[in-house]
């Protein structure tokens, strides 16, 4: 009889499977904490204060303030609210942006869009080691015009690092603002908003071991203060800046997965580096590989 073997998983930076932890924390939500979570009744306020909840275990993780953290379907809804808003908001001056050419399809479409209708958009190559030139990137700041820099701290399909802090320090100096997709650093790496300099962040739960369909975006509220035009309009939900019927169980599910995170990083890291030294050791046994 043939040895039956079960399948590896390696896209883990596609998607994760929920943590049991995470799955157990939202299937009240499901049920008996069924509550719109803008209601205001018992079963509304039980909700709201799961969302707030979840709103503080992302806030603590990513080193921000609760108010600045506005829940999504995801980070490409987050992407394109930020984008699209932040354009619409500035398009009268004539803005002028920079972001990567390497950066998640996500950001490019989004970029696109912009440009489309009008805004100004430079989109830079990388070097042969996946690094933006951060030279290149000042030489290209229009004084007065560029409005944002967006370039993703960790590289979904190579894994490269960008230096976001030395870029959003010439950001800072020149007046515009810092956007970072940080969708796949969250959770392998400290992100730290702060330290970074970054003004518009976004975040995705199924790559942290969250659920599908819900994400948040970070907005920075003062010093700068981020102004953006809302995308999606309706009932005034996450302060009007993205109306709808919150995802309550998703969000407590995201809260959660953060919450992990949190407590588990240092940890985490020491694992990942084991798991990479094992296989680069494994590689180069191979005249193969370069």
């Amino acid at each position: 009889m043939s040895k039956v073997t079960l399948p590896i998983y390696f896209d883990y930076n596609a998607s994760t499977p929920v943590h049991k932890d995470v799955l157990q924390e939202m299937l009240p939500y499901f049920s008996d904490d069924f509550g719109n979570a803008s209601s205001k009744h018992s079963f509304g306020w039980r909700s709201d204060h799961a969302v707030e909840n979840a709103r503080e275990m992302i806030a603590s993780l990513l080193n921000v303030e609760k108010g600045e953290i506005y829940f999504t379907s995801g980070a490409t809804e987050s992407i394109n609210c930020a984008v699209q808003g932040i354009w619409e908001s500035y398009k009268d001056f004539r803005p002028h942006f920079i972001t990567v050419t390497t950066e998640h399809s996500a950001m490019l479409e989004a970029f696109r869009k912009i440009e489309a209708q009008g805004a100004e958009v430079d989109f830079l190559k990388v070097d042969r080691e996946g690094q933006v030139s951060i030279d290149e990137i000042e030489h290209k700041i229009i004084e007065g015009r560029t409005c944002m820099i967006s370039v993703m701290l960790a590289n979904n399909e190579t894994g490269v690092i960008q230096d976001i802090k030395a870029i959003s320090k010439i950001a800072r100096i020149k007046g515009a603002l810092m956007m970072s997709d940080t969708t796949q650093a969250i959770g392998k790496i400290d992100v730290d908003i702060q330290d970074l300099g970054i003004d518009v962040a976004c975040v995705s739960g199924h790559k942290i071991y969250g659920p599908k369909g819900v994400g948040a975006l970070y907005l920075r509220r003062k010093q700068p203060r981020v102004h953006l035009t809302p995308i999606i309009v309706g009932g005034g939900q996450e302060k009007g800046i993205r109306a709808g019927s919150l995802n309550v169980p998703g969000i407590v599910g995201l809260g959660k997965a953060c919450e992990l995170i949190y407590d588990e990083l240092k940890q985490r890291e020491k694992h990942f580096l084991i798991l990479r030294n094992c296989l680069l050791g494994r590689l180069k046994g191979h005249k193969e590989v370069v």
